[in-house]
């Protein structure tokens, strides 16, 4: 129920900012407006969609954007909530992420059929709590599952009421595309660009704290608990910034089967640069993305039914899903079903 109410309390915002603009945008003589949602759904138990990581359960990718056109200016602005069902073996058990992105967009049209766009988006995710966690096979914490549990009195591990972790993060975008369409036999559009995303995770745990060789000297399942602590802690995700540069290419095209109706195809490539990004094993060098589906369209209406396969998990896509935690899934691909609609007015 808490994540359909941050659904709603997001669409709530882009609306109010949507009736804003329209105000201001009444001076401007705007010559057209388009309202889009567009939501995408994975279940690791659908059949037709790759098979994900074992953690992986079900997502949920709601967004709404809200667009105007003044002349050779474009503007939108779009608000979207990313929810993940991740379930593991070991403690912590649920690890689900849960992420709102908050995205503008400026495009200055060079002619009807090129274009260039800004856009500038910031993704945060909502804190991870865990009140015990594995590490390397000797539990932690206050759950019933715990081989060894400890506290800290340090102000400092308040804010955790009591849990043994927890983990913020947030990620801020910015890019420039060029986007050119075309009539020919292969694709009607393609686009190229860059882009760059910072990356800002922090934790906070009192086991990092621990410094008495005796507690360190523990040794179960023939394992030492500073051992233990020490090879887990370094698979957290770095708390200085780091940054992904990407080169973006994609291009795509549709073809009429029947009146308004068409099926399309688009391929979104993405070239990955890291920047200290302290990697713990190879990091990939691309992604690519690739929707297929059918579309309905008019001059006022669009539906989109679709599928999405992404190659290299989502990177590159949704910047808030990699670190040093995850970036293991990473070799692996991932697709989810998707269905837009907008209006233009």
């Amino acid at each position: 129920m808490s994540v359909w109410l941050e659904q709603l309390k997001s669409l709530l915002v882009c609306v109010f900012i949507f009736c804003a603009g329209i105000l201001q945008a009444q001076v401007a003589h705007a010559s057209q407006f388009s309202v889009a949602i567009e939501q995408r759904l994975m279940d690791r138990n659908w059949p037709f969609l790759p098979h994900v990581p074992r953690s992986y359960q079900s997502a949920d990718d709601l967004s709404l954007a809200i667009g105007a056109e003044f002349n050779k200016f474009g503007l939108e602005v779009k608000r979207s909530s990313f929810d993940l069902e991740l379930l593991r073996s070991s403690e912590p058990i649920d690890v689900a992420l849960s992420a709102r992105k908050d995205s503008v967009s400026l495009s200055y049209k060079l002619s009807d059929e090129q274009k260039f766009t800004l856009a500038m988006s910031q993704q945060e995710a909502d804190e991870q709590r865990f009140e015990c966690y594995g590490f390397a096979g000797i539990t932690v914490g206050s759950c019933d599952a715990s081989d060894i549990q400890i506290n800290s009195s340090d102000e400092r591990y308040d804010v955790l009421e009591g849990d043994l972790v927890g983990i913020d993060a947030k990620t801020s975008s910015v890019g420039l595309m060029f986007h050119q369409q075309l009539d020919l036999s292969w694709f009607d559009h393609w686009s190229a660009g860059l882009t760059s995303t910072t990356h800002d995770y922090n934790w906070l745990t009192p086991v990092e704290e621990i410094t008495s060789p005796f507690i360190l000297g523990i040794k179960i399942n023939n394992i030492t608990l500073g051992d233990a602590i020490n090879g887990a802690l370094g698979t957290f995700p770095q708390r200085d910034s780091w940054r992904l540069n990407q080169v973006n290419i994609s291009a795509g095209k549709s073809y009429p089967i029947y009146k308004n109706f068409k099926v399309f195809a688009d391929t979104d490539i993405a070239y990955l640069y890291f920047s200290n990004y302290r990697a713990i094993k190879a990091t990939p060098n691309y992604n690519f993305k690739l929707r297929a589906g059918i579309r309905y369209g008019t001059e006022k209406l669009l539906f989109e039914f679709y599928g999405n396969y992404y190659h290299r998990n989502l990177i590159g896509f949704e910047p808030i899903t990699f670190n040093q935690r995850t970036e293991h899934h990473f070799d692996r691909p991932y697709g989810n079903l998707g269905v837009k609609m907008e209006i233009r007015f």
